[in-house]
């Protein structure tokens, strides 16, 4: 589960360097009160510290829950646990680490959820306080849960809290009553829901300075179909048109047959979860969830005979009440998955190890692989071992909390480079840091046969996680790799990712004042296009970083019209810059995401009021061969003779064509991510220029 995104997964807006600070209320860890916001500031608004330890007020962010199914659904939001609190220490500036150990749940009409039709938005503060050093944050690592069942959204550990008053909610075609519990735990794993993820803000400690520092201006978002998939949800952000929805805007039944046919045809015998509804586990889960057991509930339908606990994993035969009584406690699998264990039994040496019990294939032998994807699986097998190689080299070095390897044993908790556990960590695409730290023994920081992570990784994802598509494993589909991933991409034709360092869509980083959830349709969302990588860009400007302080903006305001589109202005004379950008942080670019076509122009302005206007004529090609050349329709996709800057009083800038023909339309693959993104690259604003 991603309860918190990695910091690859929020690569565009570290790249353009947002900063800022977020907001707060309440006393602060040294025991003095902060100051109230400010008059107009909108109710939940908090008081924080900024980059020069000024006060500053930040105004909530909303979630907006909208229904367009034809039943009920039932949201629930919460907080996560943390060790350390880095989004109210960015705010407060302080190092203390004002843990919290609690979840807090904010159920929307509790019980009665909301009907078809309706919507509801929800306005989050920062966090709430509840007492000294005692904190609700919203905004950090929050979960989304929409549920089509009042069924096991609740847990025995579950206490009734009051909802503090700056939490509010408005309604569309409903109520809207929120009720809060505080529990240890999140929801329960069989829940009739489909999980999705946000944050609000980000947060670092700047440099040259020792406190962190919250930034507030984007909203981050995911749904957790790489965990599960369960329900068509789509999420796009608030107050910033140029973004396309991630997930999917199906009708619930058209998504529930799409799951059903999965299971008759390539993913036959893929895990579901014991429930009575289909809801189908990821291809990392389907290994990491086998052997988990539930508590006992009646309303289970796979029951193990003498009353033992019933597995979170079993097969739709044994739903259908197909299963013998052996079978209903220890079926968790069937042909799809079968065939993966048999893809790496038979085509990857094992060496001397026994792994009978996960297939019966022989290498080489029994290998129905060509002999390139041999040669894959062979390639990201041994990358794996350098990283347990390195993992157990942490142990000898004490770095971890395990007993160092010259000990004379391992102990149980300490990972051990075999089948099943190469197999769970590859499908998760997780390193071996196992009693080290969840950031121990990065694998950016891993080689294997003289290829580096970058090249390995984009190999799995291109050539093994996507080979669905592949006239090998149409042929024959025992080949597939993951045969979720063609579930996720195209049955479902979902922008959303399918496993962990997915390229399609993963966790999205955007500026935005808040997130809108729909189920069921795109009714309530700002965009109704499917975002992707390929079809959009970010317009990204040199950043005058010695003359312009961190906390200081470059630019105010940004729009974007697609030429032909508007009756009233097809030459798009009249762009609209309908997307604020935040005042007091040094933001180098935007990201124009998805627009229905091109030709297209660009406008935005700059901190000294200055416009800017582009013409992007067509669409990045795809990157087929080096980064360096590509995208191979660079000369085509700028005017240059169409670019223009104008002072405030509208006149054409002096350094105009200077800085127009600085336009250098370029391709970027991170080196932790596959996908492959585009990028408009101009010089520093004209201001800046010599």
């Amino acid at each position: 589960m991603h309860n918190t995104p990695s910091p690859s997964h929020i690569a565009l807006l570290a790249a353009l360097a947002l900063a800022g600070c977020g907001g707060g209320s309440g006393s602060s860890p040294g025991g003095e009160t902060a100051p109230p916001p400010g008059a107009g500031a909108p109710q939940g608004s908090v008081v924080c510290k900024d980059y020069d330890m000024q006060d500053v007020t930040i105004a909530p962010k909303t979630i907006t829950i909208r229904n367009n199914a034809d039943e009920q659904i039932y949201p629930v939001l919460s907080t996560s646990t943390n060790a350390e609190n880095l989004w109210v220490q960015g705010c407060l500036r302080t190092t203390e680490a004002l843990p919290t150990d609690v979840v807090y749940k904010l159920y929307v009409n509790d019980g009665q959820g909301i009907p078809p039709g309706s919507e509801v938005t929800i306005t989050l503060p920062l966090y709430s306080e509840l007492g000294p050093r005692q904190y609700i944050t919203w905004w950090n690592g929050g979960r989304v849960l929409l549920a089509d069942r009042n069924k096991r959204l609740r847990n025995g550990e579950d206490k009734s809290i009051a909802t503090p008053a700056e939490v509010t909610c408005q309604a569309q075609g409903t109520a809207c009553a929120l009720t809060t519990y505080a529990s240890k735990v999140q929801f329960p794993e069989d829940a009739f829901a489909q999980l999705s993820e946000y944050t609000f803000g980000d947060s670092d400690i700047p440099a040259g300075q020792a406190a962190r520092l919250l930034k507030p201006a984007n909203v981050g978002y995911n749904i957790s179909y790489v965990d599960h998939v369960y329900m068509p949800v789509a999420i796009g952000p608030k107050d910033n048109p140029y973004i396309g929805y991630s997930g999917s805007v199906q009708k619930p039944a058209d998504f529930r047959k799409a799951l059903h046919s999965f299971l008759g045809g390539l993913g036959e015998g893929w895990p579901v979860y014991n429930m009575s509804e289909v809801r189908l586990p990821g291809g990392y889960n389907i290994f990491a969830q086998r052997g988990g057991y539930l508590i006992q509930d009646p309303d289970v339908p796979v029951q193990p005979p003498d009353g033992q606990n019933p597995p979170v994993l079993t097969v739709q035969k044994c739903i259908d009440k197909q299963c013998t009584p052996e079978e209903q406690r220890s079926l968790q699998w069937g042909q799809s998955v079968q065939n993966i264990q048999d893809l790496w039994g038979a085509c990857v040496d094992w060496g001397s190890e026994d792994i009978s019990q996960y297939t019966s294939k022989k290498y080489p032998q029994d290998c129905p692989a060509p002999q390139e994807m041999q040669g894959k699986l062979a390639l990201v097998k041994d990358f794996f071992a350098e990283n347990h190689k390195k993992y157990l080299a942490m142990y000898d070095a004490k770095q971890c909390t395990g007993e160092p390897k010259g000990s004379g044993k391992i102990p149980p908790h300490v990972a051990e480079f075999k089948f099943w556990e190469a197999i769970k960590h590859i499908y998760g695409w997780v390193p071996y840091n196992e009693g080290c730290g969840a950031g121990a023994n990065k694998l950016s920081a891993t080689t294997a046969h003289g290829r580096d992570h970058a090249y390995v990784q984009a190999m799995y994802i291109q050539d093994l996680q996507y080979n669905y598509g592949q006239a090998a494993v149409q042929a024959n589909p025992k080949l597939a790799f993951n045969p979720y991933v063609k579930l996720i991409h195209e049955d479902l034709g979902m922008s959303a990712y399918g496993f962990s360092v997915d390229d399609a869509v993963g966790f999205m980083s955007e500026l935005g004042n808040g997130l809108v959830f729909t189920v069921g349709g795109v009714q309530g969302l700002e965009n109704g296009s499917a975002f992707n990588y390929h079809d959009g860009f970010d317009v990204l400007l040199g950043n005058p970083a010695d003359r312009v302080p961190e906390n200081k903006p470059l630019l105010k305001k940004y729009g974007a019209c697609s030429l032909g589109q508007n009756a009233s202005d097809p030459d798009c004379n009249n762009v609209k810059q309908d997307v604020l950008m935040p005042d007091a942080n040094r933001i180098v670019g935007f990201r124009v995401g998805t627009l229905p076509s091109y030709p297209m122009k660009v406008r935005f302005t700059d901190a000294q009021d200055n416009v800017y206007t582009l013409l992007v004529k067509e669409k990045f090609a795809a990157c087929t061969g080096k980064l360096a050349d590509c995208p191979p329709n660079r000369a085509a996709i700028v005017d240059a003779g169409a670019c223009s800057v104008t002072t405030p009083a509208g006149a054409k800038h002096p350094k105009s064509d200077m800085w127009c023909v600085g336009a250098n339309p370029n391709q970027s693959r991170e080196n932790d991510e596959a996908a492959i993104k585009n990028h408009l690259s101009y010089p520093v604003p004209v201001e800046y220029l010599p």
